[in-house]
């Protein structure tokens, strides 16, 4: 009997962006492969979405689940995981869309290789009619002995795949992270398996004034990321001469952490704000403090 081939889970998180998510439904109904499923996950979009669903809802591949309130990006990029039933997992943005031999590529990638915990290529820059502008330059190969998250280039980028088994070795996606979820994805699948990068392009990333972490949302996803690799350096307790060999510098995590905590406060999460301002202290116990000191003076 011929062995079936892994369940590949696409997962989506959708916020508003039904201007182009029948594209990107559309490129995965178009791989030359079959064996895959569709989790996408409405974080109560308030645009036409729901007209994109129903036309698609016929087909049983296609799980579409809402959430009762906006949660955010991580929140629901969790959620993804936790619906999906594949072997094999991988985000695609609701804006974008994949290559038509992507999905078939990375199962054959990952069955070839079955210690490495993720899969990854290179991507297309598009401009907002999803055409290719440009291969991404920063994406590429991780050096061996290395992790990403302690160089500033190359990264780990779209099209990633991973393994489920993978993931639950892991304490998942941070609920926390509006921002930078797929960095916090990476960093730590990292620990539970080698990375494999196929240098060729499987995706169509499409830059647009409404993307999650471009333009004006740039900084923001910045000051996530930096908390993302923070978070690192804090859960595998590395120490500061290894830090001191990074781009990364103890200023910049610390205010990373603290912007973070900011904005946890502003929307009422107070203890995941206070437990955030304690571990900016491993980093930078006066850059801490003067920051906090800024914040409380410029509220009163």
């Amino acid at each position: 009997m011929k062995p079936t081939k892994p369940l590949f889970s696409v997962l989506i998180a959708n916020y508003n962006n039904g201007k182009y998510l029948e594209e990107c439904l559309s490129s995965i109904m178009a791989q030359t492969c079959s064996n895959w499923e569709i989790v996408l996950v409405d974080d109560a979009s308030t645009d036409d979405s729901k007209n994109i669903y129903r036309k698609f809802a016929a087909d049983k591949r296609i799980k579409i689940i809402t959430n009762v309130k906006n949660k955010g990006c991580g929140y629901t990029k969790r959620k993804c995981v936790e619906i999906a039933q594949g072997d094999i997992c991988g985000f695609v943005d609701a804006d974008d869309a994949i290559v038509e031999d992507a999905l078939e590529l990375l199962i054959r990638y990952h069955g070839e290789n079955p210690d490495v915990s993720i899969v990854y290529s290179t991507h297309y820059i598009c401009d907002e009619n999803l055409k290719p502008q440009k291969v991404a330059d920063y994406v590429g190969k991780i050096p061996c002995g290395v992790k990403s998250w302690s160089i500033a280039r190359p990264v780990i980028s779209h099209f990633a795949s991973f393994k489920r088994s993978k993931y639950l070795a892991t304490k998942g996606i941070s609920p926390i992270y509006h921002k930078a979820v797929d960095k916090d994805l990476y960093y730590k699948l990292e620990y539970t398996g080698p990375v494999l990068f196929i240098n060729k392009p499987l995706y169509y990333y499409r830059h647009h004034l409404n993307s999650i972490s471009l333009n004006q949302n740039a900084f923001v996803a910045y000051q996530y990321e930096l908390l993302a690799k923070a978070m690192v350096i804090l859960r595998n307790n590395i120490s500061k001469s290894v830090l001191k060999q990074t781009p990364y510098s103890d200023s910049e995590l610390t205010k990373g952490i603290l912007r973070v905590a900011l904005r946890q406060s502003k929307d009422g999460h107070l203890y995941l704000a206070f437990k955030l301002i304690l571990q900016s202290l491993y980093f930078g116990p006066i850059t801490s403090m003067k920051l906090m000191l800024k914040a409380f003076i410029d509220t009163i």
